[in-house]
Protein backbone atom coordinates (compact mmCIF):
# COMPACT_ATOMS: atom_id res chain seq x y z
CA UNK A 1 0.00 0.00 0.00
CA UNK A 2 1.36 3.34 -0.79
CA UNK A 3 1.13 6.01 1.50
CA UNK A 4 -0.71 9.45 1.23
CA UNK A 5 2.31 11.15 0.62
CA UNK A 6 3.58 9.09 -2.34
CA UNK A 7 -0.10 9.48 -3.78
CA UNK A 8 0.43 13.19 -4.19
CA UNK A 9 3.80 13.07 -5.72
CA UNK A 10 2.31 10.36 -8.37
CA UNK A 11 0.41 13.39 -9.12
CA UNK A 12 3.15 15.48 -9.77
CA UNK A 13 2.49 18.26 -6.97
CA UNK A 14 4.92 20.85 -5.84
CA UNK A 15 6.57 19.66 -2.79
CA UNK A 16 5.37 22.75 -1.07
CA UNK A 17 1.65 22.05 -2.18
CA UNK A 18 2.60 18.22 -0.37
CA UNK A 19 3.54 19.32 2.29
CA UNK A 20 0.58 21.61 3.07
CA UNK A 21 -2.23 18.81 2.09
CA UNK A 22 -0.38 16.68 4.43
CA UNK A 23 -0.51 19.18 7.29
CA UNK A 24 -3.88 19.52 6.73
CA UNK A 25 -5.04 15.80 6.36
CA UNK A 26 -2.84 15.72 9.89
CA UNK A 27 -5.47 18.32 11.39
CA UNK A 28 -8.06 15.94 10.32
CA UNK A 29 -6.44 13.41 11.87
CA UNK A 30 -6.09 14.89 15.20
CA UNK A 31 -9.75 16.26 15.55
CA UNK A 32 -11.33 12.72 14.13
CA UNK A 33 -8.79 11.40 17.42
CA UNK A 34 -10.85 13.74 19.94
CA UNK A 35 -13.95 12.87 18.11
CA UNK A 36 -13.05 9.01 18.36
CA UNK A 37 -13.74 8.70 15.32
CA UNK A 38 -11.70 6.78 12.16
CA UNK A 39 -10.58 9.52 9.18
CA UNK A 40 -10.92 7.08 6.82
CA UNK A 41 -14.52 6.19 7.58
CA UNK A 42 -15.41 9.74 7.91
CA UNK A 43 -19.42 10.67 6.98
CA UNK A 44 -20.58 13.54 4.98
CA UNK A 45 -22.12 14.85 8.45
CA UNK A 46 -18.59 14.76 10.43
CA UNK A 47 -17.06 16.57 7.53
CA UNK A 48 -19.57 19.68 7.76
CA UNK A 49 -19.23 19.31 12.05
CA UNK A 50 -15.19 19.78 11.35
CA UNK A 51 -15.41 22.46 8.78
CA UNK A 52 -17.74 24.33 11.52
CA UNK A 53 -14.55 23.78 13.87
CA UNK A 54 -12.17 24.81 11.25
CA UNK A 55 -14.39 28.05 10.34
CA UNK A 56 -13.91 29.44 13.91
CA UNK A 57 -9.89 30.10 13.84
CA UNK A 58 -9.75 29.81 9.52
CA UNK A 59 -10.73 32.44 6.36
CA UNK A 60 -12.82 30.65 3.91
CA UNK A 61 -9.85 30.38 1.65
CA UNK A 62 -7.63 28.29 4.07
CA UNK A 63 -10.68 26.25 4.74
CA UNK A 64 -11.13 25.14 0.71
CA UNK A 65 -7.87 24.03 1.40
CA UNK A 66 -8.30 22.17 4.00
CA UNK A 67 -11.71 20.69 1.71
CA UNK A 68 -9.56 19.98 -1.63
CA UNK A 69 -6.91 18.27 0.55
CA UNK A 70 -9.66 16.29 2.02
CA UNK A 71 -11.13 15.70 -1.64
CA UNK A 72 -7.65 14.46 -2.77
CA UNK A 73 -7.46 11.94 0.70
CA UNK A 74 -10.75 10.46 0.14
CA UNK A 75 -9.63 9.50 -3.26
CA UNK A 76 -6.72 8.32 -2.61
CA UNK A 77 -8.33 6.42 -0.05
CA UNK A 78 -11.06 5.08 -3.02
CA UNK A 79 -7.70 3.95 -4.48
CA UNK A 80 -6.75 2.26 -2.01
CA UNK A 81 -10.14 0.47 -1.19
CA UNK A 82 -10.75 2.18 1.61
CA UNK A 83 -13.32 3.89 0.86
CA UNK A 84 -16.45 3.65 -1.87
CA UNK A 85 -17.28 7.38 -1.95
CA UNK A 86 -15.82 11.40 -1.61
CA UNK A 87 -17.62 13.17 0.44
CA UNK A 88 -15.41 16.29 -0.42
CA UNK A 89 -16.18 16.14 -3.63
CA UNK A 90 -17.97 19.75 -5.21
CA UNK A 91 -18.01 20.79 -1.80
CA UNK A 92 -16.97 24.62 -0.91
CA UNK A 93 -17.37 27.21 1.54
CA UNK A 94 -18.60 30.60 0.56
CA UNK A 95 -17.17 33.44 0.63
CA UNK A 96 -14.05 33.17 -0.57
CA UNK A 97 -12.43 35.77 -2.76
CA UNK A 98 -13.30 35.54 -6.26
CA UNK A 99 -11.39 36.78 -9.23
CA UNK A 100 -12.31 39.73 -11.38
CA UNK A 101 -10.87 40.01 -14.89
CA UNK A 102 -10.23 43.29 -16.54
CA UNK A 103 -10.86 43.65 -20.55
CA UNK A 104 -11.38 40.39 -21.29
CA UNK A 105 -11.15 39.45 -24.63
CA UNK A 106 -14.01 38.08 -26.73
CA UNK A 107 -13.46 34.97 -29.09
CA UNK A 108 -13.74 37.14 -32.12
CA UNK A 109 -11.16 39.72 -30.96
CA UNK A 110 -8.79 36.51 -29.69
CA UNK A 111 -9.17 34.91 -33.53
CA UNK A 112 -8.28 38.50 -34.66
CA UNK A 113 -5.39 37.97 -33.37
CA UNK A 114 -4.33 34.74 -35.10
CA UNK A 115 -5.62 36.02 -38.48
CA UNK A 116 -3.16 39.74 -37.75
CA UNK A 117 -0.40 38.19 -37.31
CA UNK A 118 2.19 38.10 -40.29
CA UNK A 119 4.52 35.39 -41.51
CA UNK A 120 4.64 36.38 -45.29
CA UNK A 121 5.43 40.36 -45.67
CA UNK A 122 8.50 39.69 -43.08
CA UNK A 123 12.21 39.47 -43.69
CA UNK A 124 11.36 38.04 -46.76
CA UNK A 125 15.26 38.31 -47.74
CA UNK A 126 16.05 36.21 -44.29
CA UNK A 127 15.08 32.55 -44.48
CA UNK A 128 15.69 32.12 -40.54
CA UNK A 129 13.64 34.98 -39.91
CA UNK A 130 10.63 33.86 -41.87
CA UNK A 131 11.04 30.40 -40.34
CA UNK A 132 10.45 32.26 -36.82
CA UNK A 133 7.69 34.17 -38.28
CA UNK A 134 5.70 31.30 -39.06
CA UNK A 135 6.46 29.53 -35.66
CA UNK A 136 5.49 32.25 -34.05
CA UNK A 137 2.04 32.36 -35.55
CA UNK A 138 1.71 29.02 -34.79
CA UNK A 139 2.47 29.46 -31.25
CA UNK A 140 -0.35 32.57 -31.34
CA UNK A 141 -2.72 29.68 -32.60
CA UNK A 142 -2.25 27.78 -29.46
CA UNK A 143 -2.85 30.69 -27.42
CA UNK A 144 -6.18 31.57 -28.51
CA UNK A 145 -7.82 28.61 -29.32
CA UNK A 146 -5.96 26.48 -26.36
CA UNK A 147 -5.35 28.73 -24.06
CA UNK A 148 -1.70 27.64 -23.70
CA UNK A 149 1.28 29.04 -20.88
CA UNK A 150 4.40 29.23 -21.46
CA UNK A 151 5.60 25.98 -19.70
CA UNK A 152 2.70 24.03 -22.27
CA UNK A 153 4.96 25.61 -24.88
CA UNK A 154 8.42 23.96 -22.89
CA UNK A 155 6.74 20.59 -22.70
CA UNK A 156 4.98 20.05 -25.83
CA UNK A 157 6.84 17.51 -28.72
CA UNK A 158 6.35 17.00 -31.88
CA UNK A 159 4.45 13.37 -31.35
CA UNK A 160 1.82 15.08 -29.11
CA UNK A 161 0.39 16.87 -32.87
CA UNK A 162 -2.25 14.16 -34.38
CA UNK A 163 -2.67 16.39 -37.80
CA UNK A 164 -5.12 13.59 -38.90
CA UNK A 165 -7.67 13.83 -35.55
CA UNK A 166 -7.00 17.00 -35.76
CA UNK A 167 -6.05 17.48 -31.68
CA UNK A 168 -3.21 18.15 -29.87
CA UNK A 169 -2.06 16.56 -26.66
CA UNK A 170 -0.97 18.54 -23.58
CA UNK A 171 0.98 17.13 -20.66
CA UNK A 172 0.71 17.67 -16.94
CA UNK A 173 2.82 20.19 -15.48
CA UNK A 174 3.48 21.40 -11.51
CA UNK A 175 -0.16 22.83 -11.31
CA UNK A 176 -2.39 21.45 -14.46
CA UNK A 177 -3.45 18.05 -15.56
CA UNK A 178 -2.87 16.63 -19.21
CA UNK A 179 -5.62 17.47 -21.66
CA UNK A 180 -6.13 16.55 -25.38
CA UNK A 181 -7.57 19.31 -27.73
CA UNK A 182 -9.15 19.87 -30.65
CA UNK A 183 -7.56 22.03 -33.12
CA UNK A 184 -8.99 24.47 -35.75
CA UNK A 185 -8.46 23.23 -39.59
CA UNK A 186 -6.77 26.34 -40.46
CA UNK A 187 -4.31 25.41 -36.81
CA UNK A 188 -3.96 22.14 -38.82
CA UNK A 189 -2.76 23.24 -41.70
CA UNK A 190 -0.15 25.70 -40.33
CA UNK A 191 1.20 23.23 -37.66
CA UNK A 192 1.72 20.74 -41.26
CA UNK A 193 3.56 23.06 -42.61
CA UNK A 194 5.47 23.94 -39.17
CA UNK A 195 6.17 20.60 -38.54
CA UNK A 196 7.67 18.95 -41.97
CA UNK A 197 9.20 22.73 -43.86
CA UNK A 198 9.64 25.34 -41.06
CA UNK A 199 10.87 23.64 -37.90
CA UNK A 200 13.76 21.60 -39.96
CA UNK A 201 15.22 24.81 -40.83
CA UNK A 202 14.97 26.24 -37.12
CA UNK A 203 16.93 22.99 -35.82
CA UNK A 204 19.26 23.29 -38.01
CA UNK A 205 19.79 27.02 -37.11
CA UNK A 206 20.35 26.94 -33.68
CA UNK A 207 21.84 23.23 -33.52
CA UNK A 208 19.19 21.29 -31.44
CA UNK A 209 17.93 18.36 -33.12
CA UNK A 210 15.34 16.73 -30.23
CA UNK A 211 12.01 16.46 -30.46
CA UNK A 212 10.52 19.01 -28.69
CA UNK A 213 8.06 20.62 -31.30
CA UNK A 214 9.04 24.42 -30.62
CA UNK A 215 13.52 23.72 -30.60
CA UNK A 216 15.32 26.12 -28.36
CA UNK A 217 18.85 26.90 -27.54
CA UNK A 218 17.72 28.62 -24.40
CA UNK A 219 15.95 27.07 -21.12
CA UNK A 220 13.25 29.70 -20.78
CA UNK A 221 10.55 30.20 -23.30
CA UNK A 222 9.30 33.05 -22.36
CA UNK A 223 12.39 34.28 -24.92
CA UNK A 224 10.11 33.53 -27.96
CA UNK A 225 6.93 34.39 -26.26
CA UNK A 226 7.71 38.05 -25.30
CA UNK A 227 8.28 39.48 -28.73
CA UNK A 228 4.98 37.70 -30.13
CA UNK A 229 3.54 39.20 -26.70
CA UNK A 230 4.80 42.55 -27.67
CA UNK A 231 2.98 42.73 -30.94
CA UNK A 232 0.29 41.38 -30.42
CA UNK A 233 -0.42 44.29 -28.37
CA UNK A 234 0.27 46.14 -31.36
CA UNK A 235 -3.13 44.54 -32.74
CA UNK A 236 -5.32 44.88 -29.89
CA UNK A 237 -3.99 47.20 -26.77
CA UNK A 238 -6.51 44.74 -24.21
CA UNK A 239 -3.54 42.29 -24.83
CA UNK A 240 -1.49 42.44 -21.39
CA UNK A 241 0.26 38.91 -21.07
CA UNK A 242 -0.25 35.59 -21.71
CA UNK A 243 -2.38 34.58 -18.33
CA UNK A 244 -4.80 37.44 -19.72
CA UNK A 245 -5.53 35.73 -22.61
CA UNK A 246 -5.61 32.20 -20.90
CA UNK A 247 -8.10 34.04 -18.87
CA UNK A 248 -10.02 35.21 -21.84
CA UNK A 249 -9.92 31.66 -23.76
CA UNK A 250 -11.25 30.28 -20.32
CA UNK A 251 -14.15 32.50 -19.73
CA UNK A 252 -15.13 32.56 -23.50
CA UNK A 253 -15.17 28.39 -22.95
CA UNK A 254 -17.69 29.07 -20.53
CA UNK A 255 -20.06 30.75 -22.04
CA UNK A 256 -20.15 27.91 -24.55
CA UNK A 257 -19.68 24.29 -22.32
CA UNK A 258 -20.45 23.06 -19.23
CA UNK A 259 -18.15 23.44 -16.04
CA UNK A 260 -16.63 19.88 -16.23
CA UNK A 261 -16.02 20.06 -19.54
CA UNK A 262 -14.21 23.14 -19.34
CA UNK A 263 -12.29 21.88 -16.58
CA UNK A 264 -11.12 19.24 -18.60
CA UNK A 265 -9.93 21.63 -21.58
CA UNK A 266 -7.95 23.45 -19.17
CA UNK A 267 -6.47 21.44 -17.35
CA UNK A 268 -7.48 21.99 -14.17
CA UNK A 269 -6.91 19.44 -11.33
CA UNK A 270 -10.06 20.60 -9.49
CA UNK A 271 -13.40 21.95 -10.18
CA UNK A 272 -12.42 25.04 -7.78
CA UNK A 273 -10.15 26.82 -10.34
CA UNK A 274 -12.41 26.61 -13.16
CA UNK A 275 -15.43 27.96 -10.86
CA UNK A 276 -12.98 31.00 -10.20
CA UNK A 277 -13.20 32.05 -13.90
CA UNK A 278 -16.75 32.34 -13.65
CA UNK A 279 -18.17 36.15 -14.60
CA UNK A 280 -21.75 35.85 -14.25
CA UNK A 281 -21.88 38.59 -11.57
CA UNK A 282 -19.70 40.49 -13.12
CA UNK A 283 -21.50 40.07 -16.10
CA UNK A 284 -25.14 41.04 -14.48
CA UNK A 285 -23.79 44.00 -12.54
CA UNK A 286 -22.54 45.67 -16.24
CA UNK A 287 -25.95 44.92 -17.66
CA UNK A 288 -27.88 46.40 -14.99
CA UNK A 289 -25.38 49.68 -14.68
CA UNK A 290 -26.10 49.84 -18.30
CA UNK A 291 -29.61 49.22 -18.13
CA UNK A 292 -30.49 51.74 -15.13
CA UNK A 293 -27.27 54.14 -15.34
CA UNK A 294 -26.59 54.58 -19.49
CA UNK A 295 -23.86 56.57 -20.02
CA UNK A 296 -25.13 57.94 -23.09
Amino acid sequence: MKDYYTYLEELNHSERTIKTNVYNIDKLKQWCKTKRTNPQRLTYRQLLNYITHLKTTNKPETINKHIWAIKHYCTYLIEEGYRTDNIADDLKVRGERKKVFHNLLTSDELEDLFYSYETDKIWKDNFYYRATAKRNKVVVGLLVYQGLLSNNFKSLEVEHVDLRKGTIYIPSTRKNAWRKLELKPWQIIELKEYIEEVRPIIQDHIGSHDEKLFPLNTPQFHTILHPILKKLKTYNQKVTNNTHIRASVIVNWLGQYNIRKVQQMAGHRHILSTESYKQDNLESLHEAINQFHPLS
